[in-house]
């Protein structure tokens, strides 16, 4: 079964995987560099008073 402009539902369903994948790793990135952040902003306000 063709879909528009070639492609595949088997290559739609590959690229909507890697899009869910791609999104959870960047949710994972965030969540990281927000603890990261947030533990450096406590550190700073700790030492500031």
């Amino acid at each position: 079964m063709e879909l528009f402009m070639g492609l595949s539902v088997q290559c739609l369903v590959d690229l909507m995987v890697a899009w869910v994948s791609l999104m959870i790793g960047f949710g994972f990135f965030a969540l990281i560099a927000s603890i990261l952040c947030s533990a450096a902003f406590i550190n700073n306000t700790k030492d500031v008073s």
